[in-house]
């Protein structure tokens, strides 16, 4: 009996030791192959970071001044050269001549969803070689002190005859400019942007 006792005692340790083995194996395979998908995690975000550092490009703008807050100054655009007319909103107390900072920024949405739209209007074979956009920006009262812009909304002005007869593909195109904008995404990050349709 104690013979059996220590044969089977040592039959249930070789099944214990048997299964500890597997185990180990089991857990060192996990860790290989967690090590594997690591390294191969870290040549990945190094390959895409490279590739993100290649399709960087920078712009620059100047501006000067001239006064106090209710003075103007100009705003200079390398591209084209340009000089663009600067001053406060006469609403917070500024100049009122020129563009002024919260027009320029609606002016920088509108420009870059209006391009972003003809890509996928050409994209899309859709008819409609000028297309219209307009935006509009609620300012109010900012609790940390000052305003802020609230909200901007972009209307997208779209012929009735267009938006009958192919309204799901110009819904598209609007939805894909307004994924792809890159300053209506920047604005995003501050507050809600939405894009309604202007039947003309």
């Amino acid at each position: 009996m104690a013979a059996s006792a220590r044969d089977s005692g040592a039959g249930r340790g070789g099944v214990a030791h048997a299964v500890e083995r597997r185990a180990q194996r089991r857990a060192g395979g996990a860790r290989h192959v967690c090590a594997k998908i690591t390294v191969e995690g870290h040549l990945m975000a190094a390959e895409e970071a490279e590739v993100a550092e290649e399709k960087v490009h920078l712009f620059t703008v100047g501006a000067t001044w001239s006064g106090d807050a209710q003075g103007c100054g100009t705003l200079h655009l390398p591209q084209g050269d340009l000089s663009l007319p600067i001053g406060g909103s006469k609403l917070l107390g500024g100049c009122g001549l020129g563009a002024n900072p919260e027009e320029l920024m609606l002016g920088a949405i509108a420009a870059c969803f209006i391009d972003t739209w003809a890509i996928f209007l050409k994209k899309l074979n859709l008819a409609y070689a000028a297309p219209a956009v307009r935006v509009s920006g609620e300012l109010g009262p900012d609790p940390a002190g000052g305003f802020k812009l609230r909200k901007a909304t972009i209307h997208a002005r779209v012929p009735a005859s267009l938006l009958a007869a192919q309204k799901a593909q110009v819904e598209k195109t609007l939805s894909l400019a307004e994924k792809y904008c890159i300053i209506s995404k920047v604005a995003k990050a501050a507050m809600p942007v939405g894009v309604v349709v202007e039947e003309v």
